[in-house]
């Protein structure tokens, strides 16, 4: 009896470390360069995907940053839309906020959700790209992977030139094969995976976030900052990103 006391108040306490996991979150933040072209002046990215249910909270962002992208799962069933708006209005208070769609996103009804990134100024990238900060040389492409669209990819690069600095954005990271194979990014941004979500030492479902150089192009797949299904982290901590991008020209060399 004494050794399953012990292993029921064991399993409490793992449970209690995991669901305490699960509501906070680390901020990481890396200062990169990117090959410009045409020089901008460097900027501060905050990226953000797979909210799900959690309330963004007030003070998450009490530093300035230059624009957000928020890398899908903004929300899914079940969550009330009051909360999903008063996310985007504390996202949108700091900075130009960029959304791609996940998998979950549309669990909601499409058209409020819509009707919520209007009111605020969010900008949808479906299948687009878009200039940041009106240079024409630094560009931002989203993809609507769960959309399905067998031209998805080509609208979406459609506006990119060939010495354009490109950031691409897609809630999966299961795109970045074919963004390299066919078109060109210097920055790849996902979610999605939760990095496992529950990971036991290194094992998990899929692998840790990361951050890694690739045949030069710079590739993060964040944790993401909440959970589906069992609102559970073990190994794979809830966590945001701020990237300081800087320009790298060729005289740079």
């Amino acid at each position: 009896m004494k050794y399953l006391i012990r292993i029921i108040l064991a399993a409490v306490a793992l449970l209690l470390f995991m669901t305490r996991n699960a509501f906070s979150e680390k901020l990481i933040q890396e200062t990169i360069e990117l090959p410009a072209d045409k020089p901008f002046q460097p900027f501060k990215l905050l990226f953000i995907a797979d909210v799900h249910r959690r309330a963004i909270r007030a003070d998450l962002i009490d530093f300035p940053v230059d624009i957000i992208v928020i890398g899908g799962d903004l929300v899914e069933k079940g969550v009330p839309l009051e909360r999903v708006a008063e996310n985007v209005k504390r996202l949108t208070a700091q900075a130009p906020v960029y959304f791609v769609w996940g998998n979950n996103d549309r669990e909601v009804d499409e058209a409020s959700l819509r009707k919520i990134f209007s009111q605020y100024g969010v900008i949808v990238l479906d299948d687009q790209s878009a200039p940041l900060f009106g240079n024409e040389q630094l560009k931002l492409v989203g993809l609507d992977h769960f959309a399905y669209k067998p031209d998805g990819f080509e609208n979406a690069f459609k506006e990119v030139n060939d010495h354009d600095t490109v950031l691409f954005v897609s809630h999966t990271p299961f795109d970045f094969w074919k963004v390299k194979e066919h078109y060109f990014a210097d920055l790849l941004l996902a979610g999605h995976t939760h990095g496992g979500q529950i990971r036991i030492g290194p094992f998990g479902l899929f692998s840790k976030g990361s951050m890694k150089v690739k045949e030069g192009r710079i590739e993060l797949i964040s944790n993401g900052f909440g959970t589906t299904t069992l609102h559970l982290r073990l190994g794979a901590q809830a966590e945001y990103h701020v990237l300081t991008i800087c320009p790298k020209t060729k005289t740079d060399n």
